[in-house]
């Protein structure tokens, strides 16, 4: 009895880098001209709606979310989840610069390497803002232009740290129940 693995080994780890959630690692804060309810930590602690104990965090007229790490990183894509109140977004990234609290002043500027927009103003759902290939960032804002409910955001970035093959025990790939699949043949 012969075993075949499909797809050998998924094309051996999808040919390259996978993609990285840096938000946990990232400092965060919201802009206080604005008024919200809420902590941003909680855009981070990986819960929606659907878990019991998530938390909202809560945009009561417009607002910018501020995150940055500490080297520049090729920004892929940004997720977040909307919750019942949805709005239009901006996406900016830079290299450099800063954002004070207030929201009105980048001292120093730095250099603008992204602005992405989202006016789907979808609501109770994961949104994903695209970046531009290439596109390289220390800092991001994330501007919402109206009253907005957030649960998680999401940071990606490409890594070659990264797979995009889950892992798998030998006991699921046996028994068929991850992306691979083993297929027996009788000869």
């Amino acid at each position: 009895m012969r075993i075949v693995i499909s797809a050998i080994v998924a094309l051996l780890f999808f040919l390259g880098a996978a993609s990285r959630n840096i938000t946990p690692d990232a400092v965060t804060r919201a802009t206080i001209w604005n008024t919200h309810e809420g902590d941003p930590d909680v855009l981070g602690d990986g819960k929606v709606p659907q878990d019991a104990d998530a938390q909202p965090f809560i945009w009561k007229t417009k607002g910018i979310l501020v995150f940055a790490w500490e080297e520049p990183l090729q920004l892929e894509k940004l997720r977040i989840y909307v919750g019942a109140i949805g709005n239009n977004y901006q996406v900016r990234a830079y290299l450099g610069g800063h954002l004070d609290e207030t929201g009105t002043l980048r001292e120093p500027e730095g250099v603008q390497t992204a602005l992405t927009e989202e006016n789907a103003r979808a609501v109770d759902q994961w949104i994903e803002i695209y970046f531009p290939p290439g596109t390289m960032a220390d800092n991001l804002e994330l501007w919402t232009l109206g009253p907005t409910v957030f649960y998680e955001v999401e940071i990606y970035v490409r890594s070659p740290d990264a797979t995009a093959i889950e892992k798998l025990s030998w006991g699921k790939i046996k028994t068929g129940q991850g992306s691979l699949s083993v297929l027996r043949e009788i000869p």
